[in-house]
């Protein structure tokens, strides 16, 4: 009896050593210190989001100058996603976590004593720059130390903490807000940052990323310039009004400079030896689909996100601790559903939870566009309550299936490239919203019926979203057999 056993446990222990190298506990320690990074971006959005309507008044901006303070941290958090992972391959996941961190803290600080709106903006920025590397950073290190069958659980637990986070962050920023003013809204971002760093430099030990050193000397710095380039223009040219003065969608100088910069960045990333951007992973249907997917999903959270606080303000007259307590209520209904849609994932697969997802997020939508004009808050608290569980149900089962046929040795380079995807349609659902709540206010529209109509013209992506779930089916991979890790020393 214990001759056979032998041979069979040492299988067991060979095969999940090889696989994982780590302990359930340890596991579990590193995706519990990963949350904590995290919640950064959350909560600093939480903050703007609460204050935006102050930032609206204070600046004198219009609804469409004011969608460029979120465009401010979108864009470098957008475009530094893959370039984190990259990076990672030369210096370690760990010790780009602990540095976007310490960048992070430095956004915050000079957002908390900014005197103008053009130093709040590149406070801003510079948040967006340390956090980049959160999101993809975090879903590598967990595909790589989950199994397939592990990862949505792990994934929704990890997920968890980011609308959880977006929940509690509006309320507490509303009572600061109330009781002082904007700036000290500031200090929830600070002992974040703060919270953060002391989680990852104990809680996840060196050693779990395979560093290359030499890619230094390889690395496609030509190919972050004409990706940055490409990213601005094509936003400029969404909303040219508060930088070239011409009319949203018409500077067609911004727009053909975007065509231009993106043309030169697929033939470089096309021909490049190392390319830093890798076109080739939206040839696999699974991850191209969930890419779409989750810039779909984005693309109406960003709406919403810009629309709902102003919403607020303009039409219910509610302000600080009102408003928080009201924003909280679609991260905290996410919050609930995030780790119960992975898990749905993992028992039947990821196109369930997204249909339902979906679903949910077209429904509300239109119920936004017919809310009447006497609707109490109570109604419009059930009805962000009713998106949060929608858009929650589906993270997890989007991020479990972009990696799902991810080689372990690219983990990183595919979590950033779809984590880029997703945050193209959050910023392209800002910008736009902001554009079309502006120009149906300047064609004469009341507000409730600016407000209504903007919310009707995100019905179409939703219903996008809905299509494209529909479409996945794992059970038609494309994905090559994986490979054995890439080679490199084990460093942090």
């Amino acid at each position: 009896m214990i001759h056979f056993q032998f041979p069979s446990l040492f299988a067991r222990i060979r095969t999940r050593a090889s696989f994982r190298r780590i302990s359930d506990e340890v596991a579990w320690k590193i995706v519990i210190a990963l949350m904590f990074p995290a919640s950064l971006m959350p909560m600093a959005s939480s903050v703007v989001r609460v204050a935006s309507p102050l930032f609206r008044d204070a600046f004198q901006l219009t609804t469409e100058s004011l969608a460029w303070l979120s465009m401010s941290f979108t864009i470098p958090f957008m475009v530094l996603m893959p370039v984190y992972c990259r990076l990672s391959e030369m210096v370690g996941r760990r010790r780009l976590i602990l540095a976007g961190t310490a960048l992070f803290l430095v956004g915050a600080l000079t957002s908390m004593l900014s005197p103008n709106f053009p130093v709040l903006m590149l406070g801003q920025g510079i948040q967006g720059l340390g956090v980049a590397g959160m999101t993809p950073l975090g879903m590598a290190y967990i595909s790589t130390i989950f199994e397939k069958h592990e990862r949505g659980k792990a994934l929704g637990t990890w997920s968890s903490v980011g609308p959880t986070t977006a929940s509690l962050g509006p309320f507490l920023a509303g009572i600061l807000i109330f009781v002082w003013n904007w700036r000290v809204a500031f200090v929830l971002s600070l002992v974040a940052g703060l919270l953060a760093l002391a989680a990852v430099a104990k809680g996840i030990p060196p050693g779990y990323s395979h560093v290359q050193p030499e890619m230094w000397r390889r690395f496609d710095w030509l190919g972050v310039a004409l990706l940055a380039c490409a990213v601005v223009s094509f936003f400029g040219y969404l909303s040219s009004q508060p930088l070239t003065g011409v009319a949203s969608l018409r500077d067609w100088r911004l727009g053909l400079l975007a065509l231009a910069f993106l043309t030169l960045l697929i033939g470089r990333e096309l021909t490049a030896r190392n390319p830093f951007i890798e076109l080739g992973l939206y040839r696999f249907r699974l991850f191209r689909l969930a890419s779409a997917c989750a810039a779909v999903r984005m693309m109406t959270m960003g709406a919403t996100g810009l629309l709902i606080p102003l919403y607020l303000v303009d039409l219910y007259a509610v302000e600080g601790i009102a408003i928080g307590a009201m924003l909280m209520i679609n991260p905290l209904a996410m919050s609930l559903m995030v780790r119960y849609g992975g898990q749905i994932a993992d028992r039947w697969g990821s196109r369930r939870p997204l249909t339902i997802g979906f679903s949910m997020q077209l429904a509300i939508l239109l119920a936004l566009f017919y809310l009447p004009a006497d609707a109490s808050l109570w109604l419009l608290g059930c009805v962000l309550a009713a998106h949060g569980l929608g858009v929650g149900t589906m993270l997890a089962a989007l991020h479990r299936i972009a990696m799902l046929d991810a080689d372990p040795s690219k983990s990183s380079i595919a979590a950033g490239m779809y984590s880029l995807t997703r945050f193209v349609g959050v910023a392209i659902g800002t910008s736009v919203a902001g554009v079309l709540y502006q120009q149906f206010r300047d064609t004469g529209s009341a507000p409730l019926e600016a407000y209504k109509y903007t919310f009707l013209c995100f019905t179409a992506a939703a219903a996008a979203g809905l299509l494209l779930a529909l479409l996945m089916n794992e059970g038609r991979s494309d994905a090559k057999p994986q490979g054995p890790p890439a080679q490199g020393r084990a460093h942090a």
